[in-house]
Order: structure tokens, then sequence, then C-alpha cells
């Protein structure tokens, strides 16, 4: 019994060893990966589109403005204290409805120059041999920044 274990023991030990030692040999291959980084924030400075959704819901948040102003002025004209009670009410809900469109059209127009963005960086950082693709703020040293090469491109396809 105790020479079985003892058998079992050593074979696992020498398992183990090969085991590391394969390992060991596979991450020290002399394969190099190669690096680069972006700068997000100045890409989506640079982006015409992200530009043209901020200036939409400007407009937009203006809009509503104006019509929270009629709508008050509406409310005011009011004689009854009923006819305000259910005109608020009435109000409020539009209101809450104009909010949620003009945020709902502003996160998806968002997530689409993402997505957009995301890809562009993709195809190009390919095309250009890289094998890794990080975020500035994540890179402390080394790899390449390909920020220049990628902001041609986020205004060539209308993100």
């Amino acid at each position: 019994m105790k020479k079985q274990l003892l058998l079992t023991l050593i074979c696992c030990s020498f398992a183990f060893g090969l085991g590391f030692g394969i390992n060991n040999v596979a991450f020290s291959d002399g394969a190099s990966l190669k690096v680069a980084y972006v700068n997000i924030p100045q890409i989506l400075n640079a982006s015409k589109a992200l530009k043209a959704a901020q200036d939409t819901k400007i407009k937009q948040e203006k809009d509503m403005l104006n019509w929270f102003k009629t709508a008050n002025a509406d409310i005011d004209k009011q004689k009854t204290q009923s006819g305000k009670e259910a005109l608020v009410k009435k109000y409020e809900s539009q209101l809450d409805q104009k909010k949620k469109t003009i945020k709902n059209s502003y996160v998806k127009k968002v997530n689409e120059i993402d997505t957009q963005m995301n890809n562009a960086i993709t195809q190009k950082s390919k095309a250009m041999g890289y094998d890794l693709v990080l975020k500035k703020d994540s890179v402390l040293f080394g790899g390449t920044d390909i920020t220049k090469d990628i902001i041609p491109l986020i205004n060539e396809d209308d993100l």
C-alpha cells in the first residue's frame, strides 16, 4: 500500500513538473505581442456624429423647455383648481414621455457611434498587424499610439 502511494506521488510529481515545464516553454517561446493603444476621448472629440447627436439633444431640450413654458401658461389660464390639476397631470405625462424619447434617442445614437468606433479600431488595428489594442488610460508604458490613424476613419463612415 505504501509503495503504491509512493509510486502515485512520484508519478503525480513527475506529471506536474512536465506540465509546468511545457507551459513555461510555451510562454517563453519568443512570439512577441504587437500592442497598440488608442485615446478614446480624443477620438470622441473628433467625431462629427457625436457632436451632431449632442447638438440634436440640446435642440430637443430647448424645444421641450419652450413646450413647458407654453404648458405652464395654459395651466395658468385655467379658472378652476380641478381644471388646473387635470392639465398638470396631462402635461406631466407628456413631459415624462418627451424626456424619455430624448434620452432614448440620444442613447441609441451614442451606442451606434460606440459600435462603429469599436469596429473602426478593430479593423484598422488588424490591418496594421496589431494583436492587442488597449485604451490609453490603461497603459502605463509601451505599445504604439494609433489614435491618429483611427480619427480619419470615424468621420469617413458617418458615425
